[in-house]
């Protein structure tokens, strides 16, 4: 995505494709296995505590990369690699999907997530295309690689809550 060369995350906040910035608390989180790709994604349920575009929900749904699922759920990306099929023990694992190994936000996180709009979900729902984890009112880290090795590593909320110039 050319907005994550931008020299900031500020700036990347800032970007036309950046629908709002939330600050709050995971309350929930739910796995999706999008089929015939068997794309794993997490659909986060966040309390927002602030947010730049106040006229927002305060409940929200954002959805991002990789998640915690069942074998069973992507059963074919498994057999086809191994060439069989998997016994039925097999299917009750579990395999964590990441993306760019960035650990899953959990249920009573407090976040900080630059979101996008999720043409699939509807308007009360976002696409998370930065998520740091930290404390309200305090300063967020990234819980894993940043999408911009530049980027700053912690960040203070307040700079990014903050409306465009």
């Amino acid at each position: 995505m050319r907005t994550f060369f931008v020299p900031t995350l500020a700036e990347f906040a800032h970007e036309a494709s950046v629908t709002n910035v939330i600050e709050g608390t995971v309350t929930a989180t739910r796995p999706l296995v999008t089929q015939p790709a068997n794309v794993v994604e997490t659909i986060l349920t966040v309390d927002v505590t602030r947010q730049r575009d106040d006229s927002r929900p305060t409940t929200v749904e954002v959805r991002e990369q990789g998640g915690l699922v069942q074998v069973s759920q992507v059963r074919s990306d498994f057999e086809g690699k191994l060439g069989r099929e998997l016994e039925p023990g097999e299917l009750d694992e579990w395999v964590d999907f990441r993306s760019d190994g960035v650990e899953h936000a959990g249920v009573g996180e407090q976040v900080l997530i630059v979101v996008g709009p999720d043409s699939t979900r509807g308007a009360d729902a976002y696409v998370g295309l930065a998520r740091l984890k930290g404390s309200r009112g305090g300063n967020y880290v990234w819980p894993g690689r940043s999408p911009n090795p530049s980027w700053e590593t912690s960040v203070d909320a307040d700079a990014l809550l903050s409306p465009p110039a």
